[in-house]
């Protein structure tokens, strides 16, 4: 059963009610008077995830906010979520292979916290990343995987959706059997939960599956439970992926009339929202219904329209590869400004270093020289003492970096590490605080010569 990619990303991915115009100029009152940083980054991300479909450029600029934010405050979250909102932008601009890698590096990064949601959320992200490039063979471990993890957590929306991406996916396998049973589980804990926008989904999907055994009855009854659902909810690009369903499947059982019926209210339903592929699943299904009625001339002004909508479409897909380049463009140029800023932040850094080094023995040479001079000897070894300091530390400041670089940022290997480099310091340390004391602290003697008689 054909059916359009924007409708095996609605039902594929993790569904979202559409925001109303009200709630994101809320959220875009809050992102300019809230002041704490992670209430900010969480606001981005949720912008982000918001115009992901309807606005990727404003999606791809609020994620890259929050992103580099998350890192310049070390908020490990925010900048996991992040990554994922940029994946999302990246797929629905069809940048699969960006998509994967930012995806994988959010996986990673939530692995290395151990946060299980945000693992079971980078699983279904990477899922629907290779469903929607209809390789299921690759999305359905990372939705089984999802699925384990959120079984034992208490989150049975969330168990929910991935149960029906799952069906959906071995209904792509030409598995129904399989594709029944997750979708049923997934129907039962939305109607015990009321979550009415799940349930029309489900209803959908088993609509389809139900057709695809051919029990056709039960699949027509599945779809019409569904239709009244995506009204109320107001989602019309899967009403009108319901009245489509519905007029293949009486189109199946030689029943024009409701066929007629449920492929015009497709084609209404896709002209309003603009789905030019289902303008064009649904006007050829018309022309052939019409021309198998004998009315040639209504088949013939359909066929038209469908022709109209093939170069539509493909005038579309060219004016996307277009926005793909412009998309990429925005990518590399946010990259460059952001190696831009991570050079001068280390080429800050290194001249705060060079001065630090700079100074500390300028510092020990003073002092040397003070101790040469009429200076209390307290005063010379606190000097002498403080002067050691400087350099200790500085030795492990100069050191951490390549540390945590070594060891990936492993808190054990790292507390090893730098205990080892203390018991190394501590006693050069008290040593050459001994020293200062003995040799600075101390007046040369003065040695009074004999009169000469």
């Amino acid at each position: 059963m054909k059916k359009s990619i924007a409708v095996v990303l609605s039902i594929l991915l993790f569904l979202q009610v559409t925001a109303q115009q009200n709630t994101i100029d809320s959220l875009h009152h809050l992102l300019v008077t809230v002041k704490e940083d992670t209430s900010r980054i969480n606001l981005l991300n949720r912008l982000s995830r918001i115009f992901s479909d309807s606005n990727p450029d404003s999606a791809l600029i609020f994620a890259n906010d929050a992103l580099l934010f998350s890192e310049k405050i070390g908020y490990s979250k925010g900048e996991i979520s992040a990554l994922r909102y940029k994946g999302e932008v990246l797929r629905v601009t069809a940048n699969y292979s960006q998509a994967l890698e930012i995806g994988l590096r959010a996986l990673k990064k939530s692995e290395s916290l151990g946060d299980q949601r945000l693992i079971a959320s980078c699983y279904n992200t990477l899922g629907g990343i290779y469903a929607e490039q209809g390789d299921q063979l690759q999305a359905m471990p990372y939705a089984l995987k999802a699925k384990t993890i959120v079984e034992g957590m208490d989150d049975e929306r969330f168990l929910a959706v991935l149960l029906i991406n799952i069906g959906y996916g071995y209904g792509q396998m030409k598995k129904p059997d399989s594709a029944k049973s997750y979708l049923t589980q997934s129907l039962n804990i939305s109607l015990r939960l009321h979550l009415s926008d799940l349930i029309a989904t489900a209803y959908l999907n088993l609509c389809m599956i139900y057709s695809m055994m051919k029990e056709y009855d039960i699949a027509i009854n599945y779809g019409r439970l569904a239709i009244p659902l995506f009204i109320a909810n107001n989602n019309r690009r899967l009403l009108t992926s319901t009245y489509q369903s519905l007029a293949e499947t009486f189109d199946s059982t030689n029943t024009p009339d409701s066929a007629f019926y449920y492929v015009r209210l497709t084609y209404t339903e896709a002209k309003k929202i603009g789905e030019v592929q289902e303008i064009l699943s649904s006007t050829k299904q018309l022309a052939s219904l019409f021309q198998k009625n004998h009315q040639l001339d209504s088949a013939f002004v359909y066929q038209q329209i469908a022709m109209n909508a093939k170069d539509s479409l493909t005038n579309q897909e060219k004016l996307k590869q277009v926005q793909v380049l412009t998309f990429n463009e925005q990518l590399r140029q946010m990259d460059i400004a952001k190696q831009k800023e991570e050079v001068a932040v280390a080429r800050k850094r290194n001249l705060e270093l060079a001065g630090i080094a700079i100074f500390i023995p300028l510092f020990l040479f003073a002092v040397l020289l003070l101790g040469r001079k009429k200076v209390k000897s307290r005063t010379i070894e606190f000097l002498g003492i403080l002067g050691l300091l400087f350099l200790f530390e500085f030795i492990v400041l100069f050191a951490h970096p390549y540390i945590g670089h070594w060891t990936h940022e492993s808190p054990l290997w790292m507390l090893l590490i730098l205990v080892a480099v203390a018991a190394i310091l501590i006693p050069l340390h008290h040593r050459s605080e001994a020293w200062i004391k003995k040799k600075l602290a101390t007046k040369p003697e003065v040695r009074l010569q004999p009169e000469s008689l």
